[in-house]
């Protein structure tokens, strides 16, 4: 009998019949058999951790790209998890996403967690729109985790263009193409369709008897986005066995599909007469999406044959700032607009103070981009200099970049490229500025703002993207200085895209470049508000009417200061 009982456990086992409680008796014996309750794991998919990774950094699957959802799992039960699947569903029907709704998962030990990657292809159907995913952890016993739903901006396919906007040809050894003389070619391509062109390359085609001494025959341009623009340079020379007067030059531009590019063929004569330096290309990108675009040329006419003035003033000092990548910088869910040439403005602005306005490159202190730590503290730098001259310093304070009022104060702020208006806790005021530059004592401050105070920026952006613009508070100027501002406090600061400026920096440079400097603050306010007023109106359709803002303290002196007196 004692052999009985064994079989009789073993047969309840194997018939899946065995409750909690197992009693009975065999002849002289009685038994007792307790079966344990599962040991169930605890599985939270950790929302704050969910990430969406993708090639472009929009946050948003693109047509024909590859992401990826991330998030953490963690197991916080009592039990390990085991034999875990991962499901995911997505409940829009979005066209054009392909991923597994199903994925076995690695054991999840109590107390750890696991990173999980779903893979996620978006081909040429994806529309714009939003995906809405559910993800569910299963566990065979039922205890799933709970499910959480994620949603995920999509994006319909936008084509690249490439194209050769422009090219140029120079020779530092004369002034003409010659036989067995090097010469450069230099060729402009930029990106003028909506969609990014990845893998762009060009590749220049030669006749016999020509040689690319360069050796960039095929030259990748990496991804240009909307609207930039790369420039080339091609080391060429023809043998002394070249025999046409003509030199063929055949340009092939492709991209990663293909079919976005173009091919351009550019002839050259033999004797042909061209520049006897090295010319200056700076085709400055901007990244703001629009269904239109200007084509890149060669630099603005005052980006070139910048006077030379000899004088130097040892005391006059500059800050310039130029903020115009905002978009990469944000900190907070949304992101503000870029500001269109505001890098370009800084830069040109930089060399007119140099060379036309006196002031020595060491003393010059110059950044783009700037975060909020790095303006404050140029902003202080510079203040702690003024203030150890003493009265005979002098400043020039040039800002290109967003600038926004407080919705409720109409306190206005310079922004820097990881603040936005959402949240202006680290934003300059600059009415701050004011003050700090002031304290100094310094004997002359001029300030340029190529900025707007209405919440309207070049590209809009900011929060005051919305109809109604907010008319910013002026804050009392101290100590003797002169604010030159791009437009009034109800006006947007606008760009001059064929010349690749803002319109107020644009014929501020003009007239450094027309008069060597050698202009009265009176007078150059008179040109800047007539001449920008009249291009706004002619080119951007709007008003943008330039002013000034002076301290009491030089009201009655200002008109007759100059830039540079002594050109």
């Amino acid at each position: 009998m004692k052999n009985l009982i064994p079989l009789i456990i073993a047969i309840l086992i194997s018939a899946n019949v065995l409750p909690q409680e197992i009693k009975g008796r065999s002849g002289e014996y009685s038994f007792n058999i307790t079966k344990d309750p599962p040991k169930p794991p605890y599985l939270e998919i950790l929302a704050n951790t969910i990430t969406l990774t993708e090639r472009d950094g929009n946050s948003a699957i693109n047509a024909n790209e590859e992401a990826s959802l991330k998030f953490n799992l963690k197991n916080s039960g009592v039990g390990d998890g085991l034999g875990l699947k991962l499901s995911l569903t997505e409940t829009t029907n979005a066209p054009g996403l392909n991923f597994e709704k199903e994925m076995p998962l690695n054991v999840l030990k109590v107390g750890q967690s696991m990173e999980i990657e779903i893979p996620i292809r978006a081909n040429m159907n994806t529309e714009n729109g939003t995906a809405i995913f559910q993800i569910t952890v299963e566990e065979p016993n039922g205890f799933d985790s709970d499910p959480v739903v994620v949603e995920v901006a999509t994006r319909a396919f936008r084509s690249p263009q490439l194209i050769i906007a422009d090219y140029a040809v120079q020779n530092t050894g004369g002034n003409r193409i010659q036989k067995r003389r090097p010469f450069d070619v230099q060729v402009l391509v930029q990106n003028t369709g909506e969609g990014n062109a990845e893998n762009a390359n060009l590749k220049i085609n030669l006749p016999e008897n020509m040689y690319c001494l360069s050796a960039n025959e095929s030259q990748s341009l990496g991804n240009l986005k909307y609207g930039d623009a790369q420039t080339i340079s091609f080391n060429l020379v023809t043998t002394n066995e070249y025999t046409s007067a003509y030199i063929p030059l055949k340009f092939d531009l492709s991209e990663r599909y293909g079919k976005y590019g173009q091919s351009k063929e550019i002839t050259l004569e033999i004797n042909q007469e061209i520049a006897a330096k090295e010319l200056q290309i700076d085709a400055t990108p901007f990244e703001t999406v629009k269904p239109e675009i200007t084509v890149a040329t060669l630099n603005s006419a005052v980006d070139k044959n910048i006077p030379l003035v000899a004088k130097k003033y040892p005391n006059r000092f500059a800050l310039i700032i130029g903020n115009e990548n905002y978009t990469d910088y944000q900190r907070e869910l949304s992101t503000e607009m870029n500001v269109a040439f505001a890098r370009n403005d800084a830069a040109i602005f930089r060399q007119y103070t140099e060379k036309v306005l006196g002031v020595e490159a060491k003393i010059i202190f110059f950044i783009t981009d700037a975060t909020s730590g790095k303006m404050s503290q140029e902003i202080k730098t510079v203040a702690a200099i003024l203030n150890r001259v003493g009265s005979d310093a002098e400043l020039i304070f040039y800002y290109a970049g967003h600038g926004f009022p407080d919705e409720n104060t109409r306190t206005p702020y310079l922004m820097p490229v990881d603040v936005s208006a959402a949240n202006l806790s680290s934003a300059i005021k600059l009415g701050d500025v004011y003050k700090q530059l002031a304290e100094t004592g310094a004997g002359r401050i001029t300030i340029f703002l190529d900025a707007c105070f209405s919440g309207g920026g070049r590209e809009s952006g900011l929060l005051a993207a919305r109809s109604v613009k907010v008319k910013p508070r002026e804050d009392a100027l101290l100590g003797k200085m002169v604010v030159f501002t791009a437009s009034t406090g109800e006006q947007s600061s606008l760009p001059n895209r064929s010349e690749k400026h803002g319109m107020f920096t644009y014929f501020l440079l003009k007239k450094l470049q027309e008069t060597q400097g050698n202009i009265s603050l009176q007078s150059l306010a008179d040109y800047l508000n007539r001449e920008v007023s009249i291009e706004s109106l002619r080119k951007n359709g709007k008003e943008q009417d330039p002013t000034v803002l002076v301290s009491p303290e030089v009201s009655e002196i200002w008109e007759t200061w100059k830039l540079n007196p002594y050109p």
